[in-house]
């Protein structure tokens, strides 16, 4: 029996709750409503702040022969930097306000790493947003100035290995033209030999006709003159082979005069290579690469207005209701007090 009365008391209790927030229904949406109101016009009246961001990367400043890269400086130092303040001073004495608007006291950049990135998201919350580009653009030069020095010496020492490549260049071609000069002067010697061997040859023709010739008669003197072609004509056979050595000499002079100038080219072209090289590793040496230019959100990330209105409801909500309870509960209270004084 007990059990059955309890259960009854509380099935009365919720419909106590339902029927105070009937009762109260209209106030209870009335004064949600004027607190959700009250909000907007305040949060509409609240200043606008505005999120400004960049994207920025370490620059590369050397390339090693295994194509790794190094940075001029990690993403964390750069972070580091930026966060403890090294460049706010210079930033806030450097902005001008056309508008004549206050100069903020402090800068409160927020930095962040995406996973797996060398890159730098930086974002800046302020009420103006040329004020905002500002900060940026001078965020921008100190960082560059900052790194210049360190990025113009690698591209120097660059420079220098370029230049003592180019003076490589200059003698290996000094040393090609000579050795072409040298082939050139071989092979004109071997055809000037060649043009005497020829020569000598068709003497020795006539001499050995003329021999013949004088053979025939059987003369004593033809004889002698016979003995004197043969003499000349063996002088002439052995000036031949004296000259066809020389060639052959002249040939093999020729051919490690060609296998040496093969070998110069072949070091010009090697040289040109690396000075190729060079000027590629020179030219991907970087400053702070910004990747992604300040960019201001269109909207206002401040006040959240949506937030701020759907929050007030809430509260409005819930404040009605404790309202309703508690006006409820008073009118009920003196109810009983006035209903014990009747039956006294």
């Amino acid at each position: 029996m007990t059990h059955h009365t309890a259960e009854f008391r509380d099935e009365i209790e919720l419909i106590d709750i339902l029927r105070v927030i009937w009762k109260w229904k209209f106030r209870i949406l009335a004064g949600t409503f004027f607190f959700a109101l009250l909000a907007g016009i305040i949060s509409f009246n609240m200043t606008k702040i505005y999120q400004i961001d960049m994207v920025i990367r370490p620059g590369i400043l050397r390339i090693d022969e295994g194509g790794k890269n190094t940075y001029i400086d990690t993403p964390e130092n750069i972070q580091a930097l930026i966060e403890t303040g090294a460049f706010t001073k210079k930033i806030l004495e450097s902005i001008r306000n056309p508008d004549d608007t206050a100069v903020p006291k402090s800068l409160n950049l927020k930095l962040t790493k995406p996973r797996l990135s060398d890159a730098l998201k930086i974002s800046y919350e302020t009420t103006n947003v040329d004020q905002g580009i500002a900060v940026f653009d001078h965020l921008s030069r100190l960082l560059l100035l900052k790194y210049q020095e360190l990025v113009r010496y690698f591209k120097t020492e660059y420079d220098t290995q370029i230049k003592q490549k180019q003076i490589v260049i200059e003698n290996l071609k000094a040393q090609l033209q000579s050795s072409k000069e040298i082939i050139k002067n071989i092979q004109f010697r071997i055809d000037q030999l060649k043009l005497d061997i020829k020569i000598i040859n068709n003497n020795t023709m006539s001499l050995i006709k003329e021999r013949d010739k004088f053979l025939s008669t059987q003369s004593k003197e033809d004889i002698l003159s016979s003995i004197l072609y043969t003499n000349t004509i063996q002088q002439n056979l052995s000036l031949a082979n004296t000259y066809k050595n020389e060639i052959n000499q002249f040939n093999s002079q020729k051919e490690r005069e060609n296998v040496a100038l093969e070998e110069i080219q072949n070091k010009i072209k090697d040289t040109v290579e690396n000075i190729e090289n060079l000027k590629f590793k020179k030219n991907s040496i970087q400053n702070v690469q910004f990747i992604q230019s300040p960019i201001a959100n269109p909207f206002p990330v401040k006040p959240r207005k949506k937030l701020i209105i759907a929050g007030a409801a809430i509260v409005g909500l819930f404040t009605m209701l404790l309202l309703s309870f508690f006006v409820e509960y008073v009118s009920e209270h003196k109810r009983t007090k006035n209903s014990e004084k009747t039956l006294e």
